[in-house]
């Protein structure tokens, strides 16, 4: 079941916290698209979030800052067990942060700056104050590398719903045959679809979701051997492998320079 403990945001408070927490369910947890007038920074402690905004998709890792400009429509769902932390950006300063979605790698002192945000009441924290820690917030940011995880969706219904499926059981061993006969049609027309609406072929997608999962998994505190055997892998080596050949590094280093400082 999701958590959400919602504020409304505040018009006269430059930033306004809520929290998201909820166990894993079926297919992630879905967000429907909507649309907010302030901007909104998420801080994700744990669990994968696939961001859509129109046509651009990403996802947010555990440890990572996501920021959604003002008026954008946007949707998500959230993968794993699910944890975070939300700030509404008043429009008027909203010039300061980017004018597209993107994401940071988070560090200790973004995440005391979230906590110091989200667990004071309005009244607590006088305007200025608010302001100045704001200001650090920001420098931090200039000086965090934006690291982008990109997962093309597809578009057509039947499709996302295949995709929702893989991120949820990345495990699940079945093959385009019987993909196709799932969605009721042929394997060329699968094949062919897939790589129309994403860019990529259902294979390398594939893949690409198992690796994130298992990203995800590893964030939490898998061990290189749980997080493999879980997304469908036969062999830690092969993980490594494909890991290292999507990410240019091996599993442990990765986590390495994720980790705050």
């Amino acid at each position: 079941m999701l958590h959400m403990a919602i504020a409304n945001a505040r018009p006269d408070t430059l930033l306004t916290s809520f929290s998201v927490q909820g166990r894993r369910e079926s297919k992630g947890i879905a967000v429907p698209l909507h649309v907010h007038d302030e901007g909104m920074l998420t801080l994700v402690h744990e669990g994968l979030v696939v961001v859509q905004a129109g046509s651009q998709v990403w996802t947010v890792m555990p440890g990572s800052l996501g920021w959604i400009p003002p008026g954008t429509p946007h949707g998500a769902r959230w993968f794993g067990d699910a944890r975070g932390t939300f700030l509404y950006v008043r429009p008027d300063v909203c010039h300061r942060l980017p004018a597209h979605c993107r994401s940071w790698p988070s560090s200790k002192l973004i995440e005391a700056l979230v906590d110091r945000f989200s667990g004071s009441q309005p009244s607590e924290m006088s305007n200025a104050y608010q302001a100045q820690l704001f200001d650090v917030l920001l420098h931090e940011l200039d000086s965090r590398a934006h690291t982008p995880q990109l997962l093309p969706m597809p578009v057509d219904p039947r499709l996302q719903d295949l995709a929702n499926t893989l991120l949820d059981t990345p495990d699940d061993m079945a093959g385009i045959d019987e993909w196709a006969q799932r969605l009721n049609m042929s394997s060329r027309t699968l094949m062919r679809r897939f790589r129309q609406e994403t860019g990529v072929t259902l294979g390398q997608w594939r893949q690409q979701a198992r690796l994130l999962r298992a990203l995800e998994m590893l964030c939490r505190g898998g061990s290189v051997t749980q997080a493999a055997l879980s997304v469908g892998y036969e062999s830690t080596s092969a993980f490594i492998g494909s890991f290292r050949a999507a990410f240019g590094m091996t599993p442990t280093r990765y986590l390495a320079g994720l980790q705050p400082h």
